[in-house]
């Protein structure tokens, strides 16, 4: 089977930017759930199609530059295959002049609709015609660990966070993981690197609690934990500006 693919075009507006006046790290995941949500649906794979709820499972983002106000980015997703339950999709954002400037490899899962249940491929029909293995240059994101992390802050789920699915939005994470990384003292920093891995659901009123730590390489980890146990994962690599913007 072919490569299946879809190119969603938007431009970022006001609420992707922050308060330096750059994109936020969530921004590139607005658009990568928009665009994978509305390719299901054209592959008869949506959530009525089915009666299930996809659930984004791990994703790693390279981002070449930040983005500003007014920028429209092309964003083209690609189903790579499945791999046991996982789903997998690329991501790759071109700007004005069709250069790539990010791409992502991301892996997804289907849960039933009522019990939240993990369900494979096989259990429904209509998915057979897609379960063909992944290529072998599409990189599974893999697991994350760090034996030192310092509680940072808590975060109480709220109606705010909450999707269509009655959890917390994967991109409200990413967000989650910003405040972690307390983006809003990284004058000439941004996120050139990011591997989230979503371990559990949190639902509203659920406390999360984030914790930080960095590793000898000077990547920056934030984890979120609640009743004991991870609900999310992160790592990210911060970069400096390019030379064309200095501060923020």
């Amino acid at each position: 089977m072919s490569q299946q693919r879809y190119t969603l075009t938007r431009a970022l507006t006001f609420g992707h930017f922050d308060c330096r006046g750059v994109s936020r790290p969530s921004a590139l995941f607005d658009l990568m759930q928009d665009a994978a949500t509305v390719h299901a649906h054209s592959l008869g794979l949506g959530t009525d199609d089915l009666s299930i709820v996809w659930a984004l499972s791990r994703i790693t983002v390279e981002q070449a530059r930040p983005f500003y106000p007014g920028e429209a980015l092309a964003c083209e997703t690609v189903f790579e295959g499945v791999k046991g339950p996982n789903w997998c999709r690329g991501f790759y954002f071109r700007d004005k002049t069709g250069a790539q400037v990010a791409h992502a490899a991301s892996t997804w899962v289907m849960l039933d609709a009522d019990t939240h249940k993990l369900l494979r491929p096989k259990e429904r029909p209509a998915c057979l015609p897609f379960v063909v293995q992944p290529g072998e240059g599409f990189p599974l994101p893999g697991k994350l660990s760090h034996d030192a992390l310092a509680p940072h802050h808590v975060h109480t789920v709220r109606y705010s966070d909450l999707d269509a699915n009655d959890h917390l939005n994967n991109v409200k994470i990413v967000d989650l993981i910003a405040d972690g990384l307390e983006l809003e003292h990284r004058g000439g920093q941004f996120v050139s690197a990011l591997q989230v891995n979503y371990t559990a659901e949190c639902r509203c009123g659920d406390a999360l609690t984030l914790l930080t730590g960095r590793d000898t390489q000077h990547m920056q980890y934030v984890f979120g934990r609640a009743d004991g146990a991870d609900r999310f994962e992160a790592v990210a690599r911060l970069s400096p500006y390019p030379p064309d913007r200095k501060d923020g």
